[in-house]
């Protein structure tokens, strides 16, 4: 199992890295500061269910990583996104 600290350092460089990934077209300003605000508290749950609701929502179409990576995150810290 991974350690603590570990977990925390994956699942903050993934959603950031994920957030990046998504156009700024598609996530304004507000949505980017609090998803980096969630991340930058370690509330990674909080901040990928928002992600999520924010593509659902919004009809954001994602890559196939993109999407494999929500799925890997989800699993990870055990969130049921559907």
């Amino acid at each position: 199992m991974i350690a603590r600290n570990e977990l925390w350092h994956e699942l903050e460089k993934s959603l950031k890295s994920l957030v990046i990934s998504i156009s700024s077209t598609e996530l304004d300003k507000h949505n980017r500061d609090l998803l980096d605000e969630f991340v930058e508290n370690r509330e990674y749950g909080i901040a990928l269910e928002w992600l999520h609701s924010l593509i659902v929502e919004r009809s954001i179409q994602l890559s196939l990583q993109q999407e494999k990576e929500i799925q890997r995150l989800a699993q990870l810290m055990e969130i049921d996104l559907r």
